[in-house]
């Protein structure tokens, strides 16, 4: 017989209230980003000295060329993915059947099939109207072969799923065969097709660990590609929101790199390579945040909204003091960074990489409203809040790129990703609920100023002992502000739940 929501208590037959269902575990959610943690932290540090070698053997011209690539590619790489990995891990989590599970996942990989061949066809036309060296055409080619690969990487189905040691997993193997192939086969003067080759290389075997792990690991059938128009209607009508927010988000972000490739050829477009290049690595952990948090968040939306505001309680005060603080140590270190990572040619690199630098907490803070708006099926509200801001950026990059080259781009980005912002902060207060940041900022910002009165004094002493110094004021700023709170949220995640089996 089907147990009611009231159960017996004890042998004295109290009768007391089950407990209300939970958006989610906090045991559960620090493991799973943990694995995500570790897997892309591995896989960056393999990127990072990947892309470090690659400047060295390329100079800062050809590596401008392939940093231009790269920005270029994100625009044909987006599109086929259209929105449909958050809208599977969101279908997914909120109604986890396994036969539904199996029809999205036939049919989402039949529809990334069909954009990839379309994607591939629009950026051949875009090669032949490019008017550039014939290995920066080829390089191109080779990456849009990739494309194909694109339907089978499947980690939004190990995210659907809590399955976050696989999606680590599948970052480490991208990664590490890039830059095995990369040091195997890269010298000094190395064309550049062959790095195009070894992307289609990396991607072919991350696409064969995913068909694996969904087959042989989780247990569900071949990821084969099926087509069936009613369904890929119905997917599509709610994915292409969520597609076009990240093809906005993707002007807001890389156009500026693809216009200074366009107008200039020199140094300019390495050093702004090379700084977006590191401030993407950082992102990189952002975007992993809010990936393990979107299962948790779409769960909140059949529950009351104390559940959603006191998660979001917590994630803001913690992203707010960890970013604003990572933002400073790398705004004031950008130089001796880019140095050690790059090199010598790119020491000048380092007044970019320490403006591009703030776009960490601004893009940790609104991550909060925005994946709140993709969770309650707000797709269309987040698509005009991105828009806005990516019409910003390129009207700004318009401006300022040409003027002031990679500084200006800099300056760009930042600006329109302060847009972006407001704009979901506000599109979540007026169609969700209010989820405030100023109480939550108001500490990590004051402490951040008390920190700049002492570093700023004392770097003329001693750099170090004024970093230490800075570092030191702002951690008791923490401890002070939200010290106590913060502390029991982490015993909180180190303690088994009652729901958990021992």
């Amino acid at each position: 017989m089907q147990q009611s929501p009231v159960a017996l208590a004890g042998g004295a037959g109290v009768l007391k209230e089950a407990a209300p269902p939970r958006a989610a575990e906090p045991r559960r959610l620090a493991i799973n980003f943990l694995f995500l943690s570790a897997g892309e932290s591995t896989a960056k540090l393999l990127t990072f000295a990947t892309f470090s070698y690659l400047s060295r053997m390329l100079g800062p011209q050809y590596y401008g060329f392939l940093e231009f690539t790269l920005a270029v590619m994100v625009f044909f790489t987006l599109p086929v993915d259209l929105g449909l990995g958050a809208y599977g891990a969101r279908e997914i989590a909120r109604n986890p059947d396994r036969d539904r599970a199996v029809r999205l996942l036939h049919e989402i990989t039949g529809l990334r099939m069909v954009l990839a061949l379309g994607s591939i066809v629009l950026l051949a036309v875009f090669i032949v109207a490019l008017r550039k060296p014939f290995d920066l055409k080829l390089l191109l080619a080779f990456y849009g072969v990739s494309l194909l690969g694109g339907p089978f990487l499947l980690q939004w189905f190990f995210q659907a799923h809590d399955q976050m040691q696989w999606v680590g997993a599948a970052s480490i193997i991208r990664q590490g065969g890039f830059g095995v192939l990369v040091f195997l086969m890269c010298r000094r003067g190395v064309p550049l097709p062959y790095i195009g080759m070894i992307e289609c290389g990396s991607i072919l075997a991350v696409s064969c660990f995913c068909i694996w792990v969904t087959h042989r690991k989780m247990g569900f059938p071949w990821p084969w590609p099926t087509l069936r128009i009613g369904a890929l209607a119905s997917h599509l009508s709610e994915s292409v929101p969520i597609g076009l927010t990240e093809v906005a988000w993707a002007f807001m972000w890389y156009f500026s790199t693809v216009l200074l490739g366009l107008i200039f050829s020199d140094w300019s477009l390495g050093w702004f390579g090379a700084s977006h290049r590191a401030l993407m690595a950082l992102h990189t952990f952002v975007w992993l945040y809010f990936f393990n948090m979107l299962p948790s968040i779409s769960r909140c939306v059949g529950l009351p909204r104390a559940h959603l505001l006191e998660l979001m309680d917590r994630s803001v005060r913690f992203t707010a003091w960890t970013g604003l603080l990572l933002a400073a140590v790398m705004a004031v270190l950008a130089h001796e960074i880019l140095r050690i990572v790059y090199g010598w040619f790119f020491f000048g690199a380092g007044g970019i990489f320490a403006i591009l630098v703030w776009m960490l907490p601004v893009a940790m803070l609104s991550g909060h409203h925005r994946y709140i708006l993709i969770a309650y099926k707000r797709q269309k509200q987040l698509l005009y809040a991105t828009t806005i801001s990516a019409v910003v950026a390129v009207v700004l990059g318009l401006v300022l790129v040409p003027l002031f080259r990679g500084v200006g781009a800099a300056w760009a980005l930042l600006i329109a990703n302060l847009v972006n912002f407001a704009l979901v902060y506000f599109a979540v207060s007026k169609l969700v609920t209010e989820v405030p940041v100023h109480r939550q900022v108001a500490g990590p910002l004051a402490s951040l100023a008390v920190a700049a009165a002492v570093y700023f004094p004392l770097r003329h002493w001693n750099f170090w002992l004024a970093l230490a110094a800075g570092i030191a004021v702002y951690s008791a700023g923490l401890w002070l502000e939200d010290g106590p709170r913060l502390a029991a949220f982490v015993r909180l995640i180190a303690r088994r739940t009652a729901a958990e089996p021992a």
